[in-house]
């Protein structure tokens, strides 16, 4: 198992490792799947069924909003990690997304935080569906409103602490 990106996530292991993988920030190499990690892995494609089961796996849920979008998880102390999202396809499967390392992607001043996201086996996406930047401020879309289709409903964040997470 590897963390961080460090090339696991695409090239020969892209394949292998999907969203959630990426949004753990851990690649298993298996195609994980929320609670298999934990022996009870989800068994309805629902919001509360996905987060139970990422739970038993050692996420942390946090809600549906965030309570600064400005500052990530690991500016306390508490509650080290980074923050990711939750996306179902009503009745078919789920999507992960993840805020990237210190709340930035490509961003050295720290004033943009911005998320990627990997739909199943294929290359980190760093915009939605319609070209927007997903982060905050403006002009990037908060995740809840990201057009990620076919992933429509939007569930709510976790906290994802990868070397407290069991996944497979």
């Amino acid at each position: 198992i590897f963390t961080d990106d460090c090339g696991f996530f695409t090239g020969e292991h892209e394949s292998e490792n999907n969203c959630y993988a990426y949004g753990c920030d851990i690649a298993t190499n298996t195609y994980p799947q929320p609670g298999r990690g934990s022996g009870q892995e989800w068994t309805e494609n629902t919001c509360s069924n996905m987060f139970s089961a990422a739970e038993r796996d050692g996420l942390i849920y946090v809600g549906t909003e965030l309570e600064n979008y400005m500052i990530g998880p690991s500016s306390d102390k508490n509650n080290s990690g980074h923050y990711v999202a939750l996306y179902i396809w009503p009745n078919t499967n789920f999507h992960w997304a993840r805020m990237d390392f210190n709340g930035t992607y490509n961003n050295t001043n720290g004033t943009t935080r911005r998320w990627s996201h990997k739909p199943g086996g294929t290359d980190v996406q760093i915009t939605d569906n319609n070209g927007n930047c997903i982060g905050y401020p403006s002009p990037c879309v908060l995740p809840s409103q990201a057009d990620l289709s076919p992933w429509s409903e939007f569930c709510g964040y976790m906290i994802a602490k990868p070397s407290q997470l069991t996944i497979q």
